[in-house]
């Protein structure tokens, strides 16, 4: 058996329930720092057909019904998983292989979700995932991609906390390979949403951190005298928007 079928088929059992609680007030928690954070990218029309592709257990479907989203879908490899999105009212899930599915929706979507999922392809399947995700979208539609951001003080550690991780992204290069598949009006976003006063207070703390952590950038790497462009994101997760502009 292939090691990530094999993890797949655990993936809560032997895995989630180690790191997650899952209950209900975990769901309420992710799905209020998503209003924060995605809330300005979603499309306007509730009506809009929305694909959470490798949904999990559905932590973002569940943010998307509280949003009032009607015309959504998920899906994912992990039965244990899909199960838990049951449990918590998320009926809007299905069984699927990605590559299959989105070959069998082509110019569909509005906008396309994909959190957590490119980090456990390899490249070329990471390629293959982007340009189904491109081919599924309507023209004018959306993908948006969350993911560790290996650029940050502890990137590695947050790149293989999964041994199913197969790589890490910094902004730059997440950039590139979405262009390379043909996205334009490509935007990288730091993840850090503000929900209480103490998250407050760890942002205005990581502020202070940010600033010593470019200042050691310049000294290591110079200013590049205008030569190089260069995108600084420094938060341990991060997130793309990219949109499909050609018919």
């Amino acid at each position: 058996m292939d090691y990530r079928d094999r993890c797949y088929q655990s993936f809560v059992s032997k895995h989630w329930n180690y790191v997650h609680v899952l209950s209900r007030e975990e769901f309420d928690f992710h799905a209020e720092l998503y209003s924060k954070t995605y809330l300005a990218h979603l499309p306007r029309d509730k009506q809009a057909l929305i694909l959470d592709v490798a949904c999990g257990a559905g932590h973002f479907l569940y943010f998307l019904k509280k949003q009032g989203y009607t015309k959504i879908a998920g899906i994912d490899i992990s039965q244990e998983q899909l199960d838990i999105a049951r449990k918590m009212g998320v009926d809007v899930v299905q069984k699927a292989d990605m590559f299959k599915y989105l070959a069998k929706n082509k110019g569909k979507y509005e906008l396309i979700i994909a959190n957590d999922i490119i980090e456990h392809l390899t490249k070329n399947e990471v390629i293959q995932l982007l340009d189904a995700i491109y081919a599924a979208l309507k023209p004018g539609g959306k993908v948006i991609i969350n993911t560790e951001n290996a650029a940050s003080l502890f990137g590695a550690s947050r790149v293989f906390i999964d041994f199913t991780h197969e790589q890490g992204f910094t902004p730059i290069s997440l950039s590139q390979v979405l262009r390379v598949c043909d996205f334009e009006q490509v935007r990288i976003y730091p993840n850090s949403p503000v929900h209480s006063f103490s998250s407050w207070v760890r942002v205005q703390m990581w502020k202070v951190v940010e600033r010593m952590l470019k200042m050691f950038l310049v000294i290591e790497c110079g200013l590049g005298k205008g030569l190089k462009k260069r995108d600084i994101l420094l938060e341990p997760r991060m997130f793309a928007v990219a949109e499909k502009v050609k018919a």
